[in-house]
């Protein structure tokens, strides 16, 4: 099965304002959580640049080490306009079950393996299908705008990507930081994601059904 293709036909830079009039979802709080992020943006390019991968699944594959496969979709995210040519123009409902997307700082593959993820983890949250797109997009906004990064500076922490996999009836949204063994960064990086998320996209129900801690060593 062939991986969706990003086509970037229209080299038009799309604005935040763009997207915003395209999305069904406009409350107000929302409106103003973005237009707060985007006014830091818009002046200057991202302190880092991001990549933008899609890891494919294989489950017949013998090799555990090949279970997965992935392909670049675009290797430089510099700032807003390119991030959202890309995002407005990907193929979102062709994701299948059990594929991911990734979006992680640039020279950083997105697998526990990398050197700068060998040590850390990420938050997993459970998100159901009909909020998961919206949830993928602010979080990779506030990961780029650096709300995630500012408040783990004092940790001497990073927070390296953003990943959303598909299941059934839900997608697993991951932020994934790179000093898992740090208590108080995982901490602060929990208690940052919650309070800037718009309040309809905070996981609702118990902390260990919504989401969870995982240290990529103890997978």
């Amino acid at each position: 099965m062939s991986v969706p293709q990003l086509q970037l036909n229209d080299t038009t830079p799309i604005t935040p304002d763009d997207h915003h009039n395209n999305c069904l979802d406009k409350t107000s709080t929302r409106k103003s959580l973005h237009q707060n992020i985007f006014g830091k943006l818009r002046p200057l390019p991202f302190q880092y640049h991001w990549t933008v991968w899609y890891d494919k699944y294989t489950p017949e594959s013998d090799d555990p080490s090949t279970k997965n496969k992935l392909y670049i979709l675009h290797e430089d995210v510099a700032d807003i306009a390119t991030f959202y040519r890309v995002y407005n123009n990907y193929p979102w409902d062709k994701v299948r079950v059990r594929d991911s997307v990734h979006i992680f700082r640039k020279g950083v593959e997105p697998v526990p393996g990398d050197p700068e993820n060998r040590n850390g983890g990420c938050w997993q949250f459970r998100v159901p299908k009909g909020k998961a797109l919206a949830f993928f997009h602010e979080a990779v906004i506030l990961c780029m705008a650096n709300e995630f990064q500012a408040a783990l500076e004092e940790e001497h922490d990073h927070v390296l990507g953003i990943s959303s996999s598909v299941r059934f009836n839900s997608h697993l949204i991951s932020v994934w930081n790179k000093l898992g063994g740090n208590e108080r960064s995982i901490k602060t990086l929990e208690q940052t994601i919650l309070e800037r998320l718009s309040p309809d996209l905070r996981p609702s129900g118990s902390h260990a059904d919504g989401y969870s801690y995982r240290r990529h060593g103890e997978e």
